[in-house]
């Protein structure tokens, strides 16, 4: 007999090597101001990661409703993309779920108005709001699924995997970097 522990408790932050729900920075303290249950979201996350569809879509059913917790999905989502490759892929941006293509945009809106270090929740959570209600969910199941692929995921990650790596066929080239630096006149 198989017994699951549907608690479905993870060591997160070692998992993805970076901010977790449950870690009382993520968010900056955002979370609490829009009522994020913060374990709700990292039970989700273990829930999905130990294949317990049960617990899955239970969790997922209600977070997938509220603004809050899916704008808390999905930057936790691009988060841990942006801490993994310095980037958001097109793929991200480009395919995939419409309204999490939008919370991935107003991610990185965000992060270029605000710095990397911040994580602006509520900048995604007024995209949340203005979203159809019926669209919520599928962001949700989206940002679930950014948080899981394995991070050579042609399909979620492609424009980033893609890059040069050792082993390709054109090992033996000899490269030259070069730099060239244009300076703009300014007249004062």
């Amino acid at each position: 007999m198989n017994v699951v522990d549907h608690r479905h408790e993870r060591d997160i932050a070692a998992e993805l090597v970076g901010p977790a729900p449950y870690d009382p920075t993520w968010l900056n303290g955002q979370g609490r101001a829009l009522d994020v249950d913060s374990t709700a979201v990292a039970r989700l996350y273990g829930a999905a990661r130990d294949g317990c569809d049960v617990c899955r879509e239970d969790l997922l059913e209600p977070l997938g409703r509220d603004p809050a917790h899916v704008a808390a999905l999905a930057l936790w989502a691009c988060t841990h993309v942006m801490d993994t490759f310095n980037d958001l892929p097109m793929e991200m941006l480009e395919r995939g779920d419409p309204a999490f293509r939008r919370l991935a945009r107003a991610y990185s809106d965000s992060t270029f108005r605000h710095g990397f270090e911040e994580r602006e929740l509520t900048d995604l959570h007024e995209v949340c709001l203005r979203l159809d209600p019926h669209a919520l969910q599928p962001a949700a199941e989206r940002a679930l699924q950014v948080l899981l692929a394995d991070s050579a995921d042609p399909d979620l990650f492609g424009s980033l995997t893609g890059a040069y790596t050792p082993g390709d066929e054109d090992d033996a080239r000899d490269y030259t970097v070069t730099r060239q630096i244009a300076a703009a006149r300014t007249t004062v």
